[in-house]
């Protein structure tokens, strides 16, 4: 395997991470990306001709938690309605910080003014590790770039409110004070890992059955043939360039480096997953049609071939 170290739209996996550390728990990202079960599947939104690799419901909303049970950890979530008082909300965070830092999210980016790109990023969900406030600002580490950085909490009410994400009824949600209550081993928590992740192919198998929805190899399909039949719009480019392809990339290798002295042939799709999502990134950048829409219908298969071969392993 060739190992890729660099950047990667991590927030919630580094933030998780961060909470941890502040234990005294040393927790690698990648190790909870994976846990997550994020990026496992494909989800096709018709309405707005968009593919994300993922499962229904299966999200870092849920995955933080699911994550933090396998290794071993209690923790407090907390969630609220978006039309809860903003003034009680800000006063319950500000108890909790008070105890220990706190990971929130889902935020929207466009608010987070700190980060010089904010204005054409609204719409974008993120999550930070948050470790103090004042009157004025909630003091974080955002992982994409911007240590010990101050947000308004007249930014924060919005950019947490999260009005913009139709995935997510709730609002205002967060994870704090974590403990081990356990040490599994680590071949516990990869039979674990194993029955999570089929969960979420059997949720999501039902969810699209139920709702008519395309699901897995066939959302990605349905990305396939919408570039074969009408092109790249300038919002799919923006989406698969600088967030699809790449992120894919990462993910797949770390999903590679879980299974690798666990599961040589799962580790193997996911390698060839990995080298797929760069050259689609590459081609796509290119402006290479025909060969996008043909690496898109490879990512389509292999999908479908590391979701048989898992259940293979459960049956």
């Amino acid at each position: 395997m060739t190992p890729y170290i660099g950047n990667g739209a991590y927030s919630y996996a580094d933030s998780t991470a961060m909470l941890l550390q502040s234990i005294g728990e040393e927790v690698s990202p990648s190790l909870i990306e994976v846990l997550t079960g994020v990026g496992l599947g494909g989800l096709w939104l018709e309405e707005y001709s968009m593919l994300y690799f993922g499962n229904w419901d299966c999200a870092p909303y849920t995955g933080i938690g699911k994550a933090l049970e396998m290794l071993g950890f209690t923790y407090t979530e907390k969630v609220r309605t978006r039309d809860a008082d903003p003034s009680a909300v800000l006063a319950e965070l500000r108890a909790d910080l008070k105890k220990g830092p706190v990971v929130l999210g889902p935020l929207d980016m466009g608010y987070l003014s700190y980060n010089p790109n904010a204005q054409g990023l609204f719409g974008t969900d993120h999550y930070v590790f948050a470790y103090d406030m004042d009157d004025e600002y909630l003091y974080l580490h955002d992982p994409a770039g911007f240590p010990h950085v101050g947000l308004t909490l007249q930014q924060l009410i919005p950019a947490w409110r999260t009005d913009c994400f139709s995935y997510r009824p709730e609002a205002y949600q967060c994870w704090m004070a974590p403990a081990r209550v356990k040490t599994p081993s680590e071949e516990e928590t990869y039979e674990g890992a194993l029955r999570y992740f089929k969960s979420t192919y059997d949720d999501a198998s039902a969810y699209a059955d139920q709702n008519g929805v395309p699901q897995g190899r066939d959302a990605i399909l349905a990305l396939a043939e919408t570039i074969a039949t009408e092109g790249v719009s300038p919002e799919m480019r923006g989406h698969l360039a600088h967030y699809l392809f790449s992120l894919g990339a990462k993910r797949a290798l770390d999903y590679t480096a879980y299974f690798q002295t666990r599961d040589p042939e799962l580790a193997s799709i996911k390698k060839r997953q990995a080298r797929l999502f760069g050259q689609a990134h590459t081609v796509l950048l290119s402006e290479q049609i025909q060969a996008l829409v043909t690496t898109i219908r490879e990512l389509a298969d292999v999908e479908a071939e590391f979701r048989d071969a898992l259940f293979a392993r459960l049956a």
